[in-house]
């Protein structure tokens, strides 16, 4: 059976048991199934899968910013103990953006290209008693702590002006205006190039440990989770399929999609041999399998995972697995029979 989440004060957000769905032309679109997960204090939680798995539904239902045509018909969210889906919007909007702050996959969609970086940091302080003066001190503070060059003209400028990584940047200063305690980060290194993805990772780092952030990552780079996160939880279908720490997800994956993701990483021991891709597609949220949601695609499935649901299942301490032969996968160099496993 599932392991439920321990409710302690370390817990800065804690969801339980969400299941969001579309409907859409008459149909249901099953996008998060189930999924709980617990975010500690000071912690960096990643999430990690292909595109159209739910990362990014999951983390818009924790801010209750999903489309019109979405639902959460079962599930708790619950940070500092409120659960947020039972708030009011007044009592709303005082988490949304303020305790908790978003950055989004595309800068120039999400900051308003006819207003000035200065008037979109500005909106974070409404509801404040801050002077003008003690407001635009904030405003270059940010720029400057995101490492924008001389930040009292960059204020005045509109976003169309910024590089690539710098709108990213003056997106991250604006989020951190507000001083969240919890940052949701979607994305954040999407269409940077390598370099100017290394330099968002380590700022994000630095200023987690400044002002003493908890983070939620989506991502689906698994070489961005190893550099950030200190635990991960991968996704395939809306559901997670597995949850652990971030060494060890690495070095004992113990889900055939787990390992699929990794086996198609290159690296230098690869490098005279092909990379291994996962064969066939992700399946439709409107027609997901009866049983297991990897199935179609898994080299070791058999007819029972064709016929029934795996539960998530604690295979180690903090090691969470929803497959029924997670023990053929011992370790990452590849599968080992039944007869050597340990159930």
């Amino acid at each position: 059976m599932a392991k439920e989440i321990i409710k302690d004060n370390d817990n800065l957000l804690e969801v339980n048991n969400l299941n969001v769905r579309f409907y859409s032309n008459g149909r249901e679109m099953k996008a998060v199934n189930g999924v709980t997960f617990n975010i500690k204090k000071g912690e960096t939680f990643g999430f990690v899968g292909e595109s159209g798995c739910g990362k990014s539904t999951t983390s818009r239902a924790v801010i209750r910013l999903l489309a019109e045509n979405a639902k959460v018909p079962e599930g708790e969210i619950l940070y500092n103990g409120t659960d947020i889906l039972k708030l009011s919007q007044d009592k709303l909007r005082k988490i949304r953006g303020k305790e908790i702050g978003m950055i989004f996959q595309e800068p120039m969609t999400a900051l308003n290209p006819v207003l000035t970086i200065k008037k979109q940091v500005y909106e974070q302080f409404i509801g404040t008693s801050m002077t003008n003066k003690e407001k635009e001190e904030r405003a270059i503070e940010m720029l400057r702590l995101v490492g924008i060059p001389s930040p009292e003209k960059r204020l005045k400028e509109y976003i169309h002006q910024f590089s690539g990584g710098m709108r990213q940047r003056a997106m991250i200063a604006t989020t951190l205006a507000a001083n969240p305690k919890l940052l949701i980060a979607d994305e954040p290194t999407t269409a940077l190039d390598v370099t100017i993805q290394d330099q968002i990772i380590k700022l994000i780092n630095k200023i987690k440990k400044q002002m003493g952030m908890s983070v939620l990552l989506i991502t689906h780079d698994l070489g961005v989770i190893s550099q950030m996160c200190d635990r991960v939880a991968v996704m395939y279908a809306g559901y997670f399929v597995e949850t652990a720490d971030t060494l060890t997800l690495f070095a004992k994956p113990r889900h055939p999609y787990t390992k699929g993701l990794i086996d198609a990483l290159p690296s230098t021991e690869k490098k005279n041999s092909s990379l291994m891709p996962i064969k066939g597609t992700t399946p439709s949220l409107a027609e997901l399998p009866k049983g297991c949601p990897f199935g179609p695609r898994c080299p070791y499935c058999e007819d029972k995972c064709v016929n029934e649901l795996p539960e998530m299942t604690e295979i180690e301490s903090g090691h969470m697995v929803r497959c029924h032969f997670s023990y053929k996968l011992k370790n990452a160099s590849g599968l080992i029979s039944i007869e050597e496993g340990e159930q």
